[in-house]
């Protein structure tokens, strides 16, 4: 019993003793990027808003066009339909269910295309983001970069307002 109680006093000395002679660990740099603020603030996203309502302006602009006109015919209908001839009140029924069908249609092909726009931008956005963040990251030190799904960070660590002004540089 004596000589297994002095080998478990001489390996428990060892272990503390290489602890001790290990150098000491460094603290991990950490930063916080609010992605979403960066998204919305930078310059990127300003231009990429612009380039978005250019692309699509006069698409939106007939849209609302056959809208109003519709809208205008609708109103005529209940205005003057009781006052109309059978055939011109249904003429008028069947030109306005087709240009509803045509126009949900239109819309709904319109909604697609930007959606896919607004989808590609965004994508290269990031990407373009991304880079300036893991560069800032690289260049500053830090050990590890967390962006979406923070909850909370104290200003200490957040890195936001440097990598805006990063992107602004662009």
């Amino acid at each position: 019993m004596t000589h297994l109680r002095y080998a478990f006093v001489l390996m428990f000395g060892l272990l503390l003793a290489s602890v001790a002679v290990s150098a000491p660990a460094q603290t991990p740099r950490i930063g916080v990027v609010d992605v979403d603020r960066l998204v919305s603030e930078s310059p990127q996203a300003s231009r990429a808003r612009t380039s978005m309502a250019k692309q699509f302006a006069k698409r939106k602009n007939e849209l609302e066009a056959a809208s109003e006109s519709l809208r205008q015919d609708m109103e005529r209908l209940n205005r003057d339909g009781s006052v109309m001839s059978e055939d011109d009140r249904a003429r008028l029924q069947t030109r306005i269910r087709e240009r509803q069908r045509e126009l949900q249609m239109r819309q709904g092909q319109y909604n697609d295309d930007v959606a896919e726009a607004e989808q590609k931008e965004f994508k290269r956005m990031r990407a373009d983001i991304r880079g300036v963040i893991d560069a800032y990251a690289r260049e500053q030190g830090f050990d590890l970069m967390l962006g979406d799904g923070v909850l909370y960070a104290t200003e200490a660590i957040d890195v936001t307002d440097e990598i805006l002004d990063r992107l602004k540089q662009r």
